[in-house]
């Protein structure tokens, strides 16, 4: 069913709009653009535009006079424009704009495609292509396939008959609710077919849609097409450009997947819920108000002039490091439906991937351990599988706040904040994860030695 629509959609967009290469067009400055400009490259389009119908000799010279016309626009408004820029640079204000187009610029060149070299395991630089793709190869393969899932996870037993209930098949209107708040514009997968298409064909892609996914739901068997993903990696603004480790692996997944993960996910996220310590990935909680009650604690044991103890806890990759096996025992824990567990099962079985490089994509290899980066359904499964692993040792808000993998702890004194530490350390480990080390940091609010000036009461270790 998959396989036949999909040819016909990627026939009919050959022939009607052709083929590219994919390369990225440089951005065109427009900044300085004003109302002329704008007003004379229109009427330069217009006048193309009847010139490509009909190229008689008065469309011809019609075309040849706004395009002088637009030029001479161009050039006055440009010209203008950079007076103005240049006048503005010998300010005071204008230091503080140079400092901001350097670091823009500056920032442009940390791509991954504009990397050419790429250092190996030993530090070792590595200029010929094929070692530079077995180089990106090597590493994810290693970060996505190692570790977690052959340790030893200690996993009470969650089975419930309860979770063998009845599930309804896919409605129409959950295909149009997911199709509603697909974003426009984003990067595709191998598979190469835009949510725009399902856009463009309206109710007819509804109804087609939900016939897929309700084929989907009885096989527990997607398309092996979606099962192929590719792998960008995008630098992380910090550290060395060229070492791989300073990257995060970002799989461009098939639009009409991740379309079906958000009617799972639209499913999993009404029949189950977490703790209001977790905010991130929660639909009307942010960093906002966890910052704010962090304040407010602040803020009370400022004038209590009494000490404050936190520690900000970061795991190792935790998002590709997610046990699968912890996975399934989470979702059991939740009491989600088993159709819904092996629908999601589906979606992480004989998946491969392929690493973009600016010398070419790799050669597909497998993801046996993780969550999948880029997902629709992944922010969902990994705040269920981190409340149900640290269910029993949160605290009350805001002695202890997460947001997805990043986790905060208070005490009043050091011992009790270390106490708490070891504690996540151990059951977290048990499950297969790991704290950074080097990112995990400890700070000490020194609010009882503090005098008149505020700011001398700050420890930071």
């Amino acid at each position: 069913m998959w396989r036949k629509m999909a040819m016909c959609i990627r026939k009919v967009a050959s022939e009607e709009f052709g083929l590219s290469q994919g390369n990225r067009r440089e951005v065109k400055d427009t900044w300085w653009w004003n109302e002329d400009v704008q007003k004379a490259i229109k009427e330069k389009e217009d006048c193309y535009k009847r010139l490509h119908h009909d190229k008689c000799a008065e469309n011809i010279e019609k075309y040849r006079i706004a395009k002088k016309s637009t030029k001479r626009a161009v050039s006055r408004v440009r010209g203008q424009a950079f007076d103005n820029l240049y006048q503005r640079l010998d300010t005071k204000q204008g230091e503080k704009d140079i400092y901001r187009m350097a670091k823009i610029r500056e920032m442009k060149t940390r791509d991954v495609n504009q990397v050419k070299c790429i250092k190996d395991e030993a530090n070792q630089l590595l200029v010929k292509n094929e070692e530079i793709k077995n180089r990106w190869k090597e590493y994810f393969n290693k970060l996505f396939n190692g570790g977690n899932e052959s340790s030893i996870i200690e996993l009470d037993e969650p089975f419930d008959d309860n979770n063998r209930g009845f599930v309804r098949r896919i409605q129409e209107y959950e295909v149009k609710e997911a199709l509603k708040r697909m974003k426009v514009g984003k990067a595709m997968g191998p598979v190469g077919i835009p949510i725009e298409v399902w856009r463009c064909l309206g109710d007819i892609a509804i109804v087609w849609l939900t016939k897929l996914f309700n084929t989907i739901f009885r096989t527990n068997r997607m398309s092996d097409e979606w099962r192929r993903s590719t792998l960008v990696p995008i630098f992380k603004n910090k550290g060395d450009v060229q070492s791989c480790t300073n990257y995060r692996g970002i799989k461009l997944m098939s639009h009409t997947m991740k379309l079906w993960e958000r009617v799972i996910e639209h499913r999993l996220r009404k029949m189950t819920s977490v703790t209001q310590n977790q905010f991130g990935f929660m639909p009307g909680r942010s960093t906002m108000e966890a910052i704010f009650l962090l304040r407010q604690l602040m803020e009370r044991f400022r004038e209590q002039k009494k000490d404050l103890h936190m520690v900000f806890i970061d795991l190792e990759k935790a998002y590709d490091k997610v046990p699968r096996s912890v996975m399934w025992w989470a979702l059991e824990k939740h009491k989600v439906a088993t159709k819904y567990i092996n629908l999601i099962k589906d979606m992480y079985t004989n998946v491969v991937t392929s690493v973009r490089t600016s010398d070419g994509d790799t050669d597909d290899f497998p993801i046996n351990i993780g969550l999948h980066q880029g997902s629709a359904l992944s922010p969902c499964l990994f705040a269920l599988v981190i409340y149900e692993v640290t269910r029993n040792i949160q605290g009350d808000i805001p002695w202890c706040m997460l947001f997805a993998d990043d986790v905060v702890l208070i005490e009043e004194s050091r011992s009790g904040v270390s106490q708490k530490l070891e504690l996540w350390r151990q059951t977290l480990e048990a499950k297969g994860f790991r704290l950074s080390r080097s990112k995990t940091e400890y700070m000490k609010c020194d609010f009882s030695a503090m005098g008149i000036n505020a700011s001398e009461g700050w420890r930071h270790r």
